[in-house]
């Protein structure tokens, strides 16, 4: 599959890149360190927890940054090779633009298989280990939306958290479980624990309403399977699992599940849809790179403004993450379909490479 002349440029492109994300990953792993010094001596959080919890933050800094790595590497592995006129003795020895686009996309295949599997398996993995770590150390709870705590649909039920703890524990919870527009039950409370798959609620009160009269009856201890009925959950473990995980960081499964969730409670997907679109076209971006460069680095052959070029390669690299980040936002306020939202940058800067690329044929 892989030829001489694939295996040599793949080569290039490979180092340079993973020089360039090496590089780049190291920055932004001490800014991090340095931003994270800021809450150590609070609680447990000591200098070591701090060290730790950005390391398990560096696969994250790694695929937020590979696009732009890809493209600085094949700018500087290809620049290299033109400048060393290797280019230009693969053209002489009959060596099409063709064949060479041909080998440097079959190194961004490569490339794409590398960043979504960071992206599915090592990223969410240490993201999750890296929030949970840090909860613990600074005995933080998890940040919830609103003053009034979470609020979660669970078929008929709306459940009201008050605080999620790091272990997950909830405090003070409100059930209210509907039949149509009516309230039947309300059921309160003062803390719920994961028990194997069930849950157990400590100082419960459990209201009833039958026929216009209420029925009151408290208890120490009950299991939510009791309660609710052995085909039913009081809140989804892997709901709360993600709560402290933005769902950028989350691996694409999780967020169909997490579709499928709000979906069948009539809650709104929208940011989670658009998390899973750009989830599942981002590998595509490394492709796109390595097709942006190409026009600029065949252009540096020709001599003059060669640096120019370059930087202009570059900076279109960084036009692209702007608008992807920008569309990204524009489409939770404006409405826009999150799919669409997730494939214009990619079908726009497409468009601009190919034009590039046949420019230079």
């Amino acid at each position: 599959m892989f030829g001489v002349l694939d295996r040599y440029i793949g080569r290039a492109i490979l180092t340079t890149t993973g020089l360039v994300l090496l590089t780049l990953v190291s920055l932004a792993g001490i800014f991090g360190l340095v931003g994270e010094l800021e809450d150590v001596g609070k609680g447990d959080y000591s200098v070591l927890r701090a060290a730790q919890y950005t390391a398990l933050t560096l696969p994250g800094m790694a695929y937020l940054l590979f696009p732009p790595s890809v493209l600085l590497g094949s700018l500087l592995g290809l620049g290299a090779m033109a400048s060393n006129s290797e280019l230009t003795v693969m053209r002489a020895a009959g060596v099409s633009n063709g064949r060479i686009v041909r080998s440097v996309l079959m190194s961004g295949l490569l490339l794409m298989a590398l960043v979504a599997l960071i992206g599915e398996t090592l990223m969410p993995w240490a993201e999750r280990r890296a929030e949970s770590l840090r909860l613990s150390a600074l005995e933080e709870r998890l940040s919830l939306e609103g003053d009034d705590g979470l609020w979660v649909r669970s078929g008929p039920r709306f459940i009201n958290i008050a605080t999620v703890m790091p272990d997950f524990t909830l405090l003070d919870i409100d059930i209210y479980e509907f039949g149509g527009e009516t309230l039947n039950r309300a059921i309160m409370a003062a803390r719920a624990s994961l028990d194997g798959n069930e849950w157990v609620l400590n100082d419960v009160e459990i209201t009833q309403m039958d026929e216009g009269q209420l029925r009151v009856s408290s208890f120490e201890t009950v299991r939510w399977s009791v309660i609710g009925g052995a085909d039913s959950t009081l809140v989804d473990a892997s709901v709360l699992t993600n709560l402290s995980i933005s769902p950028e960081n989350l691996p694409i499964r999780a967020l169909a599940a997490q579709i499928d969730y709000l979906r069948s409670n009539s809650l709104d997907s929208r940011e989670v849809q658009l998390a899973f679109w750009v989830k599942l076209l981002s590998p595509m971006a490394s492709m796109i790179m390595l097709m942006l460069s190409l026009p600029f680095v065949f252009a540096s052959q020709r001599g003059g403004g060669a640096g120019q070029k370059i930087f202009v390669g570059i900076m279109l690299g960084i036009i692209y993450v702007l608008v992807n980040r920008l569309l990204t936002e524009l489409a939770i306020t404006s409405g826009l379909a999150p799919w669409l939202s997730a494939s214009l940058p990619l079908a726009f800067f497409i468009l601009v490479a190919l034009l590039g690329i046949r420019r230079m044929s």
